[in-house]
């Protein structure tokens, strides 16, 4: 195996980590968007760490989904990134 193959590998896993992490915040948001749609109540609402409040209606919750798995999956890349740094540099 050459440096080339070594390189494209890693640029090519990036590319198929970031496909996987869109397709699940998309599901995040389509997950959302299905339980509010399933609410009996159209006024009730959430306080998400008491900080702010989201109605549970099918938009509002399409969009909270789509906000907390965006921020999980970019916490967890750039953990993923610094450890690939360390790692690189061990070898």
């Amino acid at each position: 195996m050459t440096e080339s193959d070594t390189i494209g590998g890693a640029v090519r896993g990036r590319w198929i980590l970031l496909a996987v992490g869109v397709v699940v915040i998309a599901l995040g948001g389509l997950l959302g968007f299905v339980a509010g749609a399933n609410t009996d109540d159209p006024d009730a609402v959430i306080t998400v760490l008491g900080v702010f409040s989201v109605p549970l209606t099918p938009l509002p919750m399409a969009l909270y989904g789509t906000i907390v798995v965006a921020v999980a999956i970019g916490v967890l890349y750039g953990l993923i990134s610094v450890a690939s740094r360390y790692d690189t540099a061990a070898k």
